[in-house]
């Protein structure tokens, strides 16, 4: 018995994304989810090189920035973590410098970033780089599975999801539970 089988011309078995539709944190863990990308806590570094933009955390800024989002003369996009910081603070950095590319890349090709959570941003930039950061590192499904498995402790949440007790307490915040000292 014979099979007729569609002919497939020119289709690759890669599978390809559009950058320009990765503008949500919802699209961007469902690209590093295809992807193959940890998740929990987020391979920040690995979407970065999946999106085509390299990570240097070599840089020796000053103690006040965190980092340096910038596309150069060949429209290729770099993350400039401050070598000084903590690694979380630099999961942290580097998140919200994906937010910069994935919301706001089309505005201007650099985006230089203070320390975050030092006082109210004002910025609505910044402010949804920083809302896109703790989206994408701290996911609100994995959030409340967390709490349902009763760890409540800021300590070991902000250990499991990579990212200073700050960050956890402004997304605990942000969800609307209560945080405590």
């Amino acid at each position: 018995m014979g099979m007729i089988r569609k002919r497939r011309f020119g289709v690759s078995s890669e599978k390809t994304f559009c950058p320009d539709l990765i503008d949500t944190s919802e699209a961007l863990l469902k690209f590093a989810a295809d992807s193959d990308i940890k998740l929990c806590p987020l391979n920040v570094r690995e979407v970065a090189k999946k999106l085509g933009i390299s990570v240097m955390s070599d840089s020796p800024f000053d103690e006040e920035i965190s980092g340096i989002l910038e596309k150069d003369e060949n429209d290729q996009w770099t993350i400039r973590v401050n070598a000084h910081h903590h690694p979380n603070r630099q999961r942290y950095t580097i998140a919200h410098e994906l937010g910069h590319y994935c919301l706001h890349r089309h505005q201007k090709d650099i985006f230089k970033d203070q320390i975050f959570f030092r006082g109210l941003e004002r910025s609505r930039v910044e402010w949804q780089a920083n809302t896109f950061a703790g989206e994408i590192l701290m996911p609100e499904d994995q959030f409340r599975s967390f709490l349902q498995e009763d760890v409540c402790d800021i300590d070991e949440l902000a250990k499991r999801f990579q990212v200073s007790s700050l960050a956890l307490r402004v997304r605990a915040s942000e969800l609307g539970f209560q945080v405590s000292d």
